[in-house]
């Protein structure tokens, strides 16, 4: 593990549209099997493209953090399926989380705490009141419903990711319901219902526009008396089929 990342968290990502077809073949080779026969299931090919490029993404941040190849990371899930590094490869304290929607690929990585990330395509969906009137908690549908409409879109995709970045972090997935907690903004914080302020003390939060048509937010649980610095690498794919990087 590079001495940098002790304090950092570093998100990687990369906007993805139609990558020249040697560019494809070349992330290929650095997924195993199992993550070539899950890409292959895919039944359009843009999906079978987006699950690709996320996994070399993947690879290629831990393979700079952790110094091993791309191609050498093999995984392990945790119990509640959450994916971890093998502790055979000796990297135990390392942590990562992966999104990926329509036209953007995003992870995170870290050896300070838990860590999630999300990232959506922001796009009308069929009701965003509905949705968050079934999924939100009651504090945030009237966060909602205080909006103007113009930004009720920006809003709930603010408030999904976030959601979703919570849950991805402790593993629980749709194990743990929506409404158990509830973010508010400026400053980003969460309530949790019960209400459990020592728990909420351990959680920050970082949004991210990595376009104008997407919404990310990136979630850590530590310990807070240990002050984390946050990279973001974003890599496109240059004219000549390369791919750039730009860290910041």
């Amino acid at each position: 593990m590079t001495p940098a990342l002790a304090n950092e968290i570093h998100v990687w990502l990369m906007e993805v549209d139609a990558p020249p077809p040697a560019l494809l073949a070349e992330w290929r080779q650095c997924l195993d099997t199992d993550e070539l026969a899950r890409a292959d299931r895919f039944y359009f090919e843009r999906d079978r493209i987006i699950y690709t490029a996320a996994h070399w993404l993947l690879r290629s941040a831990l393979a700079e953090a952790g110094g091993l190849p791309a191609a050498a990371w093999r995984f392990a899930t945790g119990p509640h399926g959450k994916p971890h590094i093998d502790p055979a490869l000796g990297h135990d304290a390392l942590g990562f989380n992966l999104s990926h929607t329509k036209g953007l690929v995003a992870c995170a990585i870290t050896n300070g705490g838990e860590i999630g990330i999300d990232v959506e395509l922001m796009e009308p969906r069929r009701s965003e009141l509905d949705i968050a009137e079934h999924y939100f908690s009651a504090a945030e549908v009237a966060l909602l419903r205080a909006m103007p409409a113009a930004r009720h879109m920006r809003t709930f995709f603010r408030l999904w990711t976030l959601k979703e970045a919570l849950i991805k972090t402790t593993g629980e997935g749709l194990e743990r319901a929506l409404d158990s907690f509830s973010f508010a903004f400026d400053p980003v914080a969460v309530t949790f219902h019960p209400d459990d302020a020592a728990e909420a003390a351990r959680w920050t939060f970082s949004e991210l526009e990595p376009s104008a048509h997407h919404a990310m937010a990136l979630a850590i649980r530590q310990d807070t008396r240990r002050p984390m610095r946050l990279v973001t690498t974003r890599l496109r794919i240059g004219g000549d089929g390369q791919v750039v990087a730009d860290r910041r």
